[in-house]
């Protein structure tokens, strides 16, 4: 037996002795072990070839004092791709380079296979993956760097998992990128997911690709081993045709309607499935930040303001990618006015004051007030106040917030600010994407104020943030840009 069938053999082994679950610290060694081994050989074979191939380039040049560079008509360009092959400019460092990282790939996607992590992964999570392999940096597969990537990826397990769960409910409907519902019903509706002219899958909708991570859900927390693209398959095949049409499949977890406007429902089989996801997305979101707007709350956005601060002054800082991102929206110039209504520790404060503008700075908390405070910048000012008890004046040019989100406290907050704006001044605020897309009476009615009150009532109110963008600061909200210009 060859060393390259022992070890193949060898590792093979350990890898049924591991199973699905964890990586045991022998099999890693032994892949490193073949790794070291085939780069060297690698290593060993280039050199050759690289003297090889300078020992035929100088060949090359004796041929040529002998033929003086004449060549016959018939042969002469065979001859050239002959001299040219055989005389190629090889490089064995840029060659075992590119053999490497081929290498590393492999055994990346190897090891990750192999674990059973990938079938974890959401899909944005494996393209991720799959994108950070096919560059110029893949990581080098060293018994150290495995070591500690799946350390890390063992211990991230859950959260890959309960991640890949909400990116895969919030893909399907967008309901589900808000911080109050956190739960799916018996039912999920896709508008245009398929098209009305010809009944195949819509170019505008990507979430047919979503399914299969839909069916790796049910499937893991069915103690099923998953089967990928189980109900896409089915769904085409049933009934066959073409154009738009009617139709109705069924699978072990799922009931799927297709309308021929190019609709479909999505109905959940499996009631105790359906509470094993509610239960997983209560733990990846939390409830810290519910919404406190039922259905039924009345939708007097104006009658019902309250002064009160919010009864859970839970405290999420403005990371600051999500300042930056909030700063590429706002229009901030040199000496302009700005208010920051819920200052906190200044997360946005100091993105301001950056460009040269004059912030006043509101917090309720008189540790965190101090803390921006003390800093003693000449551009800014701050007072410990409770923004929703103060008298407004239209003295500001710009007002930039991260309100509350507790309840519905974000409304009251925004409400207010609007009352600071000079005529032509701007607003922008971090909020809940529940804010966009909520469709209790309560919300419709704040959306409805302002598109009213908005002077650029062309554009669009909202724009996402990047997912799990305040996971930084602790929570795993989903949030949205408000940019509002007074008329």
């Amino acid at each position: 037996m060859s060393r390259i069938d022992r070890i193949e053999l060898e590792t093979m082994e350990e890898a049924g002795a591991q199973g699905t679950g964890l990586v045991s610290m022998n099999f890693i060694e032994r892949i490193a072990d073949a790794r070291s081994a085939a780069l060297q050989a690698f290593e060993t074979v280039g050199q050759q070839l690289q003297a090889a191939f300078a020992a035929a380039r100088e060949a090359g040049k004796i041929a040529g004092v002998a033929h003086g560079g004449h060549g016959y008509h018939r042969g002469s360009q065979k001859e050239k791709e002959a001299i040219d092959l055989f005389g190629a400019d090889f490089d064995a460092a840029r060659s075992l380079t590119a053999l490497r990282r081929d290498l590393d790939a492999r055994i990346w996607t190897r090891l990750l296979e192999e674990t059973g992590l990938r079938t974890m992964m959401d899909r944005k999570e494996r393209d991720d993956f799959d994108r950070s392999l096919s560059g110029d940096e893949v990581p080098e597969a060293t018994l150290e760097n495995i070591s500690a990537t799946f350390e890390r990826l063992c211990g991230e397990a859950d959260l890959i998992f309960l991640r890949g769960l909400a990116r895969a409910f919030s893909s399907l409907d967008r309901r589900f990128k808000s911080h109050d519902g956190f739960k799916i019903g018996s039912r999920v509706i896709l508008d245009g997911l398929m098209s009305a002219d010809f009944g195949s899958w819509s170019y505008r909708s990507e979430r047919e690709g979503v399914f299969a991570d839909i069916e790796r859900i049910f499937a893991i927390l069915d103690g099923r081993q998953p089967a990928p693209g189980a109900l896409r398959r089915a769904i085409e095949d049933d009934p066959p045709g073409w154009g738009p049409r009617q139709s109705e499949t069924l699978t072990r977890y799922f009931k799927f309607r297709i309308f021929k406007n190019g609709n479909a429902h999505l109905w959940f089989q499996v009631p105790e499935l359906v509470e094993a996801v509610n239960r997983k997305l209560a733990e990846y979101y939390g409830a810290a930040l519910a919404d406190a707007a039922p259905a039924d709350a009345s939708p007097d956005i104006f009658r019902n303001r309250s002064s009160l601060p919010a009864r859970d002054l839970a405290f999420y800082p403005t990371p600051a990618e999500v300042a930056a991102q909030v700063l590429g929206v706002a229009d901030v110039r040199p000496g302009m006015k700005v208010l920051e209504p819920s200052a906190g520790i200044g997360g946005l404060v100091w993105s301001v004051v950056e460009r040269g503008a004059l912030v006043d700075a509101i917090e309720i908390h008189p540790d965190r007030a101090a803390a921006i405070e003390g800093r003693r910048h000449p551009s800014v000012t701050v007072r410990c106040a409770n923004f929703l008890a103060l008298t407004p004046c239209e003295d500001y040019d710009l007002v930039l917030m991260n309100p509350p989100f507790a309840g519905t406290h974000w409304m009251d907050h925004v409400m207010q600010a609007w009352a600071f704006l000079k005529p032509g001044g701007q607003l922008v605020a971090i909020l809940p994407a529940s804010a966009e897309v909520n469709e209790t009476a309560k919300h419709e009615r704040f959306r409805a104020w302002a598109r009213k009150v908005n002077a650029n009532r062309y554009g669009s109110l909202f724009s996402d943030l990047p997912a799990e963008s305040f996971r930084p600061v602790g929570v795993n909200i989903n949030t949205v840009i408000l940019k509002m210009r007074k008329g």
